[in-house]
């Protein structure tokens, strides 16, 4: 093949070239001129904005469950603290009073004795023995779950533990003394449940 030839072959693959380039750009202008593009795109835009929507619209319902769950369970878990602390409130001296049960049991057994013998045997020695075995057990129930006596007869006078209700005139007694219990005083745990009545010692 000649050097012209050759020439015109080049020339002619080039032109070809530029008219297939400008054949795309123009094929391009006109698409997007179209809006055939542009609605793709939106399509696209639009289509992931609804999975979007719709992974949000399942989150939010798994919370609001999980939440309504939770509430739910808040709710039982309350009204069982509330019944389970009124049956605490209910029964609370349930072992106190199991423990008082014996003394209350010897003091009927002293006082049905005292009814069921002849009133000229009687024998009031061991009556005495049996109240006071009484006393002591009901005093040691007490001294068990934190519940002490007042101290009183030779004690200072102490208005937080102890109420004056009179006075006895005494020169061999300190003033301001007890010199008498009338009624005994009791404390919980240091507290003062009730004071003690007492009578102290006052100038001649």
């Amino acid at each position: 093949m000649s050097v012209k030839k050759r020439k015109e072959t080049a020339e002619k693959k080039i032109k070809r070239k530029k008219s297939k380039k400008f054949s795309d750009i123009e094929n391009l202008k006109n698409v997007a001129e179209s809006g055939e593009v542009s609605d793709d795109v939106n399509v696209l835009e639009e289509q992931s904005g609804q999975e979007l929507l719709e992974k949000e619209r399942a989150r939010a319902k798994k919370m609001e469950d999980r939440y309504l769950r939770v509430n739910a369970e808040f709710e039982n878990y309350k009204k069982r603290m509330i019944r389970e602390s009124s049956d605490r409130f209910k029964y609370f001296n349930l072992d106190l009073i199991k423990e008082l049960l014996p003394s209350l049991d010897n003091l009927e057994r002293a006082i049905n004795h005292a009814k069921n013998e002849n009133k000229e045997n009687t024998d009031v020695d061991s009556m005495i023995v049996g109240l006071e075995m009484v006393k002591k057990m009901t005093h040691e129930v007490f001294e068990k779950f934190g519940v002490s006596r007042v101290s009183t007869i030779g004690e200072v006078f102490d208005p937080n533990v102890h109420q004056a209700v009179g006075v006895v005139e005494s020169n061999s007694v300190p003033e301001n003394q007890v010199v008498e219990e009338c009624l005994g005083g009791y404390l919980l745990h240091g507290r003062i449940i009730r004071p003690a009545m007492v009578r102290v010692s006052g100038k001649n």
